[in-house]
């Protein structure tokens, strides 16, 4: 005749299945416990790396409208470069025209 779906079975076999099923439970939560702290990328060092990227993000930032500057002052200096190499020449090396009278100004007149 049909057995049942219960019968045959013992109570020891499902006491074994319950503690197999304990034993993976367990087991699986010291490997958890032992990744996020214990492993070389673990929880510390993936709250370093989030911070990190965030101040690299906003030097990326920084570092974007410092190329834009440049790229309009390229651009000025592309339009009419005679001004700027002039300028240049004035300014920073500090060569004038023959003739030229130079009256320095105070530091507060300057400007930039």
């Amino acid at each position: 005749m049909e057995r049942s779906s219960g019968a045959g079975r013992n109570s020891g076999d499902l006491r074994i299945v319950r503690l197999l099923a304990y034993a993976f439970l367990g087991l699986s939560l010291i490997n958890t416990f032992s990744n996020l702290f214990l492993s070389d990328l673990n929880l510390k060092k993936i709250i370093q790396l989030r911070m990190a990227t965030s101040r690299l993000e906003k030097l990326i930032y920084a570092e974007k409208g410092k190329n834009l500057k440049l790229k309009a002052i390229h651009s000025r200096v592309k339009s009419d470069p005679r001004f700027y190499k002039e300028k240049f020449v004035r300014e920073y090396l500090l060569m004038f025209k023959k003739g030229e009278k130079v009256i320095p100004l105070p530091r507060e007149l300057w400007y930039r």
